[in-house]
C-alpha cells in the first residue's frame, strides 16, 4: 500500500542481519509449510463434500452461472465465442440494480464535493463537520462505484468478447478524469520526472496485469466466484511480504488463514460456473495486485505527490494509472481480443442484438466506475489505518457477492454458500489477528 513506509533498512551490524535471517527461518518456514499443508487438506476436504450433478444439469448450470445462454461456450482468453445453439440475441440483464444516470451523476458530484471539502479543511487547519463524516462518505462512494463496476463489467463481458481491449480501456478511462481534476484545480498536479516514471514502471506493469487477470476471470465465471477466490489475496500478501520485504508475522497470523483456504476449496468444488481458466486468472490477479502493493511500498516516496494525505493518494493513483496504461498498450495491441479486435467484437455484439448505444454506455461507464472505485478506496486508506481498510474491504466483498448473485441470478449450492461464508469470515479473522499481534510488538 502507498501509505506504508518502506521497510528496506540497511542494518548497521552483521549480527543484526544474522539474527533477522535466523528469525525468518524459524518462523517463515513452518508458516509456509503450514499454509501449503492447509491448502492441500482444504482441497481434499472440498472434494470429499462435493456432490456431482448430472451431466446435462451441470452443463446448463455452468452456462447460467456464467451469465450465458445454455449452449454458449465461452472461449479462453482471445474473447471468441463458439455458438453451439441457434443464433439469437444475448440477454443482457438490465435490472433495476444497474444505477440510473441520475445516481451516477449524484455520486460523481458527491465525490467532487468531498475532494473540495477535504482541500478546504486542510487549508483552514481546523476540524469541523467534514472531519466527522468524511469516512462514511468515502466508504459509501467506494462501495457504490465498486458494486456498479462489477455489474457493468459483467454485462459488458457477456456481450463484448475482447477482454484485453476492455482491460486497457478501463485503465485508460482514468487518464481524462485525472487530467480534469488537475486542470480544474481540485487536485494539485504532481511533480514526476522521467526517472520517477521508470521506477514506477514495474508497479504499473503489475497493476495492468492484475486488471487484465481480473477482467478475464469475471468474463469466465460468476462474479461471486471470482470474489471468493480473490479472498485469498491476504494469504498471498502475507507470504510475499515475508519473502520480499522481510515482514514476518506471528505464527497465529498465518494459522488464521486456514479458514480462507478451506472456504475457497469448498466453494470451488461445488461452484456451478467453475472453470480452471476462471480460477487461475482470479488467483493470478491476487499475485499481480500483491506485487503491485509490495512494489508500491518500496517506491512509495517516488515523485512529489503532494503534502496532504488525500491529495497524495489521488496523485499516486493517477500517476500509476498513466504508467499502467502505457505499459499495457503494446500488449493490448497485438494479442487476440485486444484493441485490434474491437471492431470485430463490436460487430459481433450488434449481431447478437445489443444496441450500439447500450454497448457504448457500458464501455464508458465501466471504465469510469473502475477508476472511481479505486480512487475512493485510496481516499478511505488516507484517513484510516490499513487494518480498518482491510475490514471495510472484506465487508465490501460480501456486498458484491450478494448483489451479483441477485442481479445475475447466479445458482448457488449450499456447499458453495458455506464455502463463501467461511472464506470471507477467514479474511476478517486474519485481519483482526494480524492487528492484534501487531500491537504486541
Amino acid at each position: 500500500l502507498w501509505s506504508l513506509s518502506s521497510p528496506w533498512h540497511i542494518l548497521p551490524v552483521t549480527s543484526a542481519i544474522d539474527e533477522a535471517m535466523a528469525l525468518r527461518r524459524r518462523v517463515l518456514l513452518p508458516a509456509a509449510l503450514l499454509l501449503a499443508l492447509s491448502a492441500l487438506l482444504a482441497e481434499r476436504l472440498g472434494l470429499a463434500f462435493q456432490v456431482p450433478l448430472p451431466a446435462g444439469q451441470q452443463h446448463q448450470g455452468q452456462a447460467l452461472a456464467r451469465g450465458l445462454q445454455p449452449g454458449l461456450q465461452a472461449a479462453a482468453f482471445a474473447g471468441q465465442t463458439s455458438l453451439t445453439a441457434p443464433a439469437g440475441p444475448v440477454a443482457i440483464d438490465e435490472s433495476s440494480y444497474e444505477a440510473p444516470m441520475s445516481y451516477l451523476l449524484a455520486a460523481t458530484a458527491l465525490a467532487a464535493v468531498a475532494l473540495k471539502a477535504e482541500g478546504t479543511a486542510v487549508a483552514e487547519k481546523k476540524e469541523g463537520l467534514w472531519e466527522k463524516i468524511k469516512l462514511p462518505v468515502y466508504a459509501g462512494l467506494w462501495y457504490f462505484f465498486n458494486v456498479q463496476y462489477n455489474i457493468q463489467n459483467k454485462m459488458l463481458l457477456n456481450a463484448f468478447k475482447a477482454p484485453w481491449a476492455v482491460s486497457w480501456l478501463q485503465l485508460a478511462a482514468g487518464i481524462p478524469i485525472a487530467g480534469l481534476m488537475w486542470m480544474t484545480g481540485f487536485v494539485k498536479a504532481p511533480k514526476v520526472s522521467s526517472a520517477d516514471v521508470l521506477k514506477l514502471a514495474p508497479v504499473g506493469a503489475a497493476f495492468a496485469m492484475g486488471q487484465v487477470a481480473t477482467v478475464a476471470s469475471l468474463g469466465a465465471v460468476a462474479v461471486s466466484f471470482t470474489h471468493v477466490v480473490k479472498a485469498l489475496e491476504p494469504a498471498v500478501n502475507a507470504i510475499a511480504s515475508a519473502l520480499i520485504l522481510g515482514q514476518v508475522f506471528h505464527p497465529m497470523v498465518y494459522a488464521s488463514l486456514l479458514p480462507v483456504f478451506a472456504g475457497v476449496a469448498l466453494a470451488s468444488s461445488s461452484e456451478l460456473s467453475f472453470t480452471m481458466f476462471g480460477f487461475l486468472t482470479a488467483m493470478a490477479s491476487n499475485f499481480f495486485f500483491v506485487t503491485r502493493n509490495v512494489l508500491a511500498t518500496k517506491f512509495g516516496s517516488t515523485g512529489d505527490m503532494g503534502t496532504e494525505a488525500t491529495e497524495r493518494k489521488t496523485n499516486q493513483l493517477a500517476v500509476l494509472t498513466f504508467v499502467a496504461t502505457a505499459v499495457l498498450l503494446p500488449v493490448a495491441l497485438v494479442l487476440p481480443g485486444g484493441l485490434l479486435s474491437t471492431g470485430t467484437a463490436w460487430q459481433a455484439a450488434l449481431a447478437k442484438g445489443v444496441p450500439a448505444s447500450k454497448l457504448a454506455y457500458m464501455l464508458v461507464s465501466s471504465g469510469f466506475y473502475f477508476f472511481m472505485y479505486q480512487l475512493s478506496s485510496f481516499w478511505v486508506l488516507s484517513c484510516v489505518p490499513p487494518i480498518t481498510h482491510s475490514v471495510l474491504n472484506t465487508l465490501k466483498r460480501v456486498v458484491i457477492i450478494i448483489v451479483s448473485i441477485i442481479v445475475f441470478r447466479t445458482p448457488v449450492t449450499t456447499q458453495s454458500a458455506l464455502g463463501t461464508a467461511t472464506a470471507i469470515g477467514g479474511v476478517l479473522l486474519y485481519s483482526l489477528t494480524k492487528a492484534h499481534y501487531s500491537k504486541k510488538k
